[in-house]
């Protein structure tokens, strides 16, 4: 398996998600080319081996049980180029550096995303955004490869895409590169805007604790937070997961949290706000769980 990038043998997944939970794997491999993931993928279909593609691992919550699979890690696929206000990056490049390199071309348009944790990636798969700005917004197309080895390029307009959601959340595609529309600007302008918005950040979210980001979505002219702070369930626990004290739509591990005890608190915030409110709240992070194919599944 050496063959195909980088190995590493029993995995501790705690160390490849912001939430620090999960068991281990039974192998983790970060291929050097998309040529060495095509054979990968061959190859652990041939052995019918389950395999889960891994980003930074900001927006998902892990089983606590071990994966007898391969965990995919794509940080060697990070190339970049701007050529005529048309970026061409791959899928592994972490959005805080794209961001810092579009801005050091001159584009100011994805500098709202500067502080949102995860890989490309997987900011195109939950359709990432921030003050206003989300990453579909200036997306021209998208490279896939499928569990078969076949690649093909859709147009962003061919994409089933919402907030907070895109058809490649349910699928077994991995993304290979994007292709982004650069629109330049004010650097100094978008640099004081960014400084601005990360000491926002610094104030309203628990960023000095082990955590996933937003869990829930806002509903249409709503704040999951303030909802979740007017049911009372602010600072509430369950084993080592509490909903964060200074912002309610941040769930922290403060406490050797398990898989477990962050699910059963996502169900008891869900069913306390159905409840009162009659209304059903939407989960933005994925529940992962290992199946015979390794696929992700959103249980709440």
């Amino acid at each position: 398996m050496n063959n195909f990038g980088i190995v590493l043998e029993n995995a501790d997944l705690k160390k490849y998600n912001t939430y620090g939970i999960g068991g281990k794997a039974r192998y983790l491999v970060m291929p050097k080319s998309v040529d060495k993931l095509k054979e990968l993928l061959q190859y652990l279909k041939d052995i019918n081996m389950p395999w889960y593609v891994l980003g930074s691992g900001s927006n998902v919550i892990l089983p606590d049980d071990d994966f007898s699979g391969v965990i995919i890690k794509l940080d060697q696929l990070n190339n970049y180029k701007a050529k005529n206000d048309i970026i061409t990056v791959e899928s592994g490049i972490l959005l805080g550096n794209l961001v810092t390199k579009m801005l050091e071309d001159g584009y100011i348009n994805y500098s709202p995303l500067l502080g949102i944790p995860g890989t490309l990636g997987g900011a195109i798969i939950g359709n990432a955004g921030a003050y206003g700005k989300t990453i579909f917004d200036d997306l021209i197309s998208v490279t896939v490869i499928d569990e078969y080895g076949n690649c093909k390029t859709l147009k962003k307009d061919n994409i089933n895409y919402q907030y907070r959601y895109t058809e490649f959340k349910n699928t077994k595609n991995i993304i290979l590169k994007a292709e982004i529309k650069g629109i330049k600007g004010n650097i100094i302008k978008a640099k004081e805007q960014i400084k601005e918005n990360m000491q926002k950040r610094l104030a309203t979210q628990p960023l000095e604790f082990k955590n996933a980001g937003s869990v829930f979505q806002n509903p249409i002219n709503q704040s999951a937070g303030h909802i979740i702070e007017n049911i009372g369930l602010k600072g509430f626990t369950i084993g080592g997961a509490k909903v964060s004290e200074k912002h309610a739509n941040f769930i922290i591990n403060y406490n050797n949290a398990k898989s477990c005890d962050i699910i059963n608190l996502i169900k008891l915030i869900k069913e306390k706000v159905k409840g009162k409110y009659n209304l059903e709240l939407k989960l933005e992070q994925i529940i992962v769980s290992w199946d015979s194919n390794g696929i992700q599944n959103s249980k709440t």
